[in-house]
């Protein structure tokens, strides 16, 4: 566990350079949530997880309507007419920087994956004063139904990749 997230990733940062050699030898992916509330899920990261990520969106249900929270993501992609809504899966998103997922894949060359729910929670207060247990189950995720949800979401990520005899890295999407 580390601090300093917003004061330039200072902790992340020195966590990784601190244990560059271990996680060198041991590590295979970093996975990161920075918000969540209610709503779609959302993933950005390492492409070569993609497989992976559509693979658990495919067996983790969303609360709200019953169904896997990839169908859930595959129905607004036909009523927004994108073009993911033809595919049986979906891309997820190339990572920036300005997480704690950064020094992970730039500087030691992790996979990383960062995910979260939202789209249908009230925003604006990340980092904020009403940035509370309060505010979040008032506004954002009342029932922590979502909570629960993206537990579902990124603890299935890490027991497939702790369990898995082959790594699941797919390196086509990558390409």
């Amino acid at each position: 566990a580390w601090d300093g997230e917003e004061q330039g990733l200072l902790g992340s940062t020195e966590w990784v350079e601190d244990h560059a050699k271990e996680l060198n030898e041991k590590a295979v992916a970093y996975i990161n949530t920075d918000g969540n509330s209610r709503g779609f899920l959302r993933v950005g990261g390492s492409h070569t997880l993609e497989r992976l990520v559509n693979e658990v969106a495919r067996d983790v249900i969303d609360p709200q309507t019953g169904v896997s929270v990839l169908e859930r993501r595959q129905a607004r992609a036909i009523v927004r007419g994108d073009k993911e809504a033809k595919r049986d899966a979906f891309h997820i998103g190339a990572l920036g920087s300005g997480s704690d997922y950064s020094p992970f894949i730039q500087h030691a060359g992790i996979a990383a994956l960062s995910l979260g729910y939202g789209g249908e929670g009230s925003g604006g207060s990340y980092h904020t004063a009403y940035d509370s247990f309060d505010h979040y189950t008032r506004f954002r995720d009342p029932t922590l139904e979502y909570g629960v949800t993206l537990a579902k979401t990124a603890g299935r990520l890490v027991l497939r990749l702790a369990n898995a005899d082959r790594l699941p890295f797919e390196f086509n999407t990558f390409v």
